[in-house]
């Protein structure tokens, strides 16, 4: 039954239960197997997705080469020319017979019922929502959410894409054209990881978790009728006219299905053997809390006896994590931390919290950097022929004595520790380690990063290749003025 604005929608069971096994045919078949000759036993490959274009090539090309399943899960799929690129190819693999489900974070699916609908229409394409409103329209929605605030503020934070049970991607990247280089405004500098072997099974095994649970429920369920009729042909028309309309940006992706050889090629010979472990959030975000994956990081953490490097997009730590880089310095360990400054945010309430920690964690010796929003890097995150306005830091990832890395979803922040379901792989290998490493130690140097410090006479000072700043870096008064304002709001808990 469909549900109406503001009724109680009814549940229909998933109609795929589990993953598929993984194809014992096809592209992706063989290259997994042609890797798998080269791991020991227990062993996965792992890859770091860092640029854009590669990122968003890799997507493309496990759904250009499945034959069989796709299993994709998203916190946000923007209303862009990149998202719209792949929803079609994603069709155009519903069209080969392989069976696409999709899950999607209902927080941002307002106003886009329609158009997932459509793909839910094709016979080989399932769409289902997670923790969902009632109501589907913008009022609606700000009202159910202040009554269910308990509830429907925990948001399934999760990306992940599964392919032919073979290849498995997660990370920082939601689907749109900030994360692929591709948006004039600013670009994230981003880190997805992927895995085939194990690993991939494991991100399999979290997907059906999710797909199954009580608060994942069929589009159909939800949408309201006038939604749910949307045609799928007409929106096939609709998808393929807005990324055509955006060829000259996208003229770098290719733009109807291709062979991927020279990138299955790379992924054969150059990846990182490693065994790894998943760590993830349970979905019932109605019953106490359960924090399956932040405790494992905190272990993690703890391990170091020489070095912690991380990267997190918004730095808002709880004592916990507090109380543990008192410990590790105590015990010698450097701790580098990198974060967003004011300038390279685009989540001004995560900064203002951020700023209370600042001057605490300077005190107990940690090394603190925050991201340049010029950084020379920023090529490495815009797709030509784009040029973007600047860089902003969204890549959440550890390395702990050069041989313990970990990529994921969580930030360090209230959300994501607490309040968000997370995921992300723990992985024990040199070679990735190694680098992940040089990504971050890359994104610190002083033509990407503002180190901060305090002066002689105890004064915070941010240093760079740019120099020296007195203040905190920002894109302009306008931005001073409104960070002010809002660092007077109560809003820390939920950053």
């Amino acid at each position: 039954m469909t549900a109406a604005c503001g009724s109680i929608p009814t549940r229909t069971p998933p109609t795929a239960i589990t993953s598929m096994p993984r194809t014992t045919t096809g592209v992706l078949n063989q290259v997994a197997e042609r890797i798998s000759a080269g791991l020991e036993a227990g062993e996965s490959a792992f890859w770091l997705l860092d640029r854009a274009d590669f990122s968003f090539e890799a997507r493309l090309a496990l759904v250009d080469q499945a034959i069989e399943s796709l299993d994709i899960q998203y916190f946000i799929w923007e209303k862009d020319s990149t998202s719209r690129l792949f929803s079609h190819r994603v069709i155009q693999a519903a069209d080969r017979g392989v069976r696409v489900r999709i899950l999607l974070d209902d927080l941002t699916l307002n106003g886009q019922d329609g158009e997932f609908s459509a793909l839910a229409s094709h016979p080989n394409i399932s769409v289902r929502t997670f923790n969902p409103w009632r109501s589907r329209g913008n009022f609606g929605r700000v009202g159910e959410y202040f009554l269910k605030f308990g509830t429907l503020n925990h948001r399934m934070h999760i990306k992940t894409v599964i392919a032919d049970g073979q290849f498995a991607m997660l990370g920082g990247r939601n689907l749109g054209d900030r994360y692929f280089g591709t948006w004039d405004d600013f670009v994230q500098n981003d880190l997805d990881i992927m895995g085939s072997g194990p690993a991939a099974s494991e991100v399999a095994a979290s997907f059906d978790l999710y797909w199954n649970s009580d608060l994942s429920y069929a589009l159909a369920d939800v949408a309201r009728p006038k939604d749910a009729a949307q045609a799928l042909a007409e929106t096939r028309e609709f998808l393929q006219s807005v990324y055509l309309a955006d060829r000259e940006k996208l003229q770098n992706y290719p733009l109807e299905r291709s062979s991927w050889d020279d990138f299955f090629e790379y992924l054969v010979s150059n990846y990182s053997a490693g065994t790894g472990q998943l760590g993830q959030d349970l979905p019932d975000v109605q019953a106490a809390r359960p924090t399956q994956l932040y405790p494992p990081m905190l272990d993690m953490l703890a391990m170091a006896e020489r070095r912690v490097l991380l990267s997190t997009a918004y730095l808002i730590p709880d004592q916990a994590f507090f109380d543990l880089m008192v410990e590790l310095n105590g015990r010698g360990v450097e701790v580098i931390l990198l974060t967003n400054s004011l300038a390279s945010n685009n989540h001004m309430v995560a900064h203002m919290a951020y700023k209370s920690w600042r001057k605490k964690l300077l005190r107990i010796g940690i090394e603190l950097y925050e991201s340049r929003d010029d950084s020379v890097f920023i090529t490495e995150y815009s797709t030509p022929p784009t040029v973007p306005a600047f860089l902003g830091l969204h890549s959440k990832s550890i390395v702990v004595d050069d041989r313990y890395s970990f990529v994921g979803s969580p930030n360090i922040d209230p959300r994501s520790l607490i309040i968000n379901t997370e995921i992300g792989y723990f992985v024990d290998s040199l070679e990735l380690a190694d680098r992940l490493t040089a990504i971050i130690e890359r994104d610190i140097s002083p033509d990407a990063a503002w180190r901060v410090y305090f002066d002689e006479r105890g004064r915070l000072r941010w240093v760079s290749s740019a120099g020296i700043e007195k203040n905190q870096p920002a894109l302009g008064l306008i931005q001073r003025v409104t960070a002010f304002f809002i660092g007077l709001l109560p809003l820390r808990s939920q950053a």
